[in-house]
């Protein structure tokens, strides 16, 4: 195939990834899957050697987790996992009930048919997870629907502040495992947010989201709390 377009102009070459962004990647997903547990010390030349590369992408890899909130550096200790407690987990879920709370009153402004149903289809796939039992399903595609409430609302930048609490709110999803009333409950807590939108009740809309992400931060908050050893928020 040319590498000429239409108008005779050279295409842009794809920029390749870098051993750094492959390296994060993995760590992240060790991260996320319990891999690595939180407080774990995590140590720059056993990693690179693990991933058969040198010392410097670890070292950028580390720098990139610790911009998404998934790793700490102590000085003179090194570098951990991030630890989350009470407070932390209530301040992230606080975070969430702002912008949710945010995009679900722009939703619900004005409820243009093709995004209601875009956001039904998200909750039905929640329900199908709910129906085949499957917990950890359950969570992904919870998260997949908060992600759409932000995404659709029409605001690239609170889309922008979702993403970057990602990868520590997935990290919260094994805690969100324990803590979580019943998988009828992690279904039907997200149908009167979706009337409420549909019906253009942005007062209505924007309550139900807040009180559904500070309800889930209080849970888990109070799990943290409840292990031994706990220091409290």
């Amino acid at each position: 195939m040319s590498e000429r377009t239409a108008s005779g102009r050279l295409r842009p070459l794809e920029a390749p990834r870098s051993l750094a962004e492959d390296a994060a990647d993995r760590i992240r997903e060790e991260i996320l899957s319990g891999g690595f547990l939180q407080g774990e010390h995590l140590v720059e030349a056993r990693i690179a050697e693990q991933l058969k590369v040198s010392r410097g992408p670890v070292r950028e890899a580390f720098k990139l987790l610790r911009a998404e909130g998934l790793l700490e550096e102590e000085p003179r200790r090194g570098t951990f996992v991030v630890s989350l407690s009470p407070a932390d987990v209530r301040q992230i879920y606080g975070v969430r009930a702002a912008i949710e709370g945010r995009a679900a009153r722009l939703l619900a402004t004005d409820p243009s048919a093709p995004v209601v149903a875009e956001l039904r289809g998200l909750l039905e796939r929640i329900e199908e997870a709910v129906a085949a039992g499957d917990l950890a399903a359950v969570f992904r595609r919870d998260l997949e629907f908060h992600d759409g409430l932000c995404r659709l609302s029409g605001n690239a930048r609170l889309h922008e502040v979702f993403v970057r609490y990602v990868p520590m709110l997935r990290a919260l999803l094994r805690l969100d495992e324990r803590v979580v009333g019943s998988l009828d409950e992690a279904a039907l807590q997200h149908r009167p947010l979706l009337e409420a939108i549909e019906s253009g009740d942005a007062e209505e809309a924007t309550r139900h989201a807040e009180e559904h992400s500070d309800h889930a931060g209080d849970l888990i908050a109070a799990y943290l709390e409840s292990l031994p050893g706990a220091d409290g928020p």
